[in-house]
């Protein structure tokens, strides 16, 4: 059973911070501890930006767009 927590995510440059709730227990494993989030609160929190020549790319699969 996958459990929700409640997360306070801070940015290390320009003080912003925002809640958000994530998924924990889920059964996907990793190599590396990883924190997946939405691309627009990363660009709210500084974190990530699109570079100026990417293209959005919509792709049919079994499970949807």
């Amino acid at each position: 059973m996958a459990v929700r927590v409640k997360l306070r995510l801070e940015a290390r440059r320009g003080g912003r911070a925002a809640e958000t709730s994530a998924l924990v227990n889920t059964g996907f494993e990793a190599d590396t501890p990883q924190l997946l989030v939405p691309r627009r609160l990363a660009s709210e929190l500084g974190l990530w930006s699109p570079p100026e020549d990417a293209f959005i790319v919509e792709v049919g699969t079994a499970g949807g767009l």
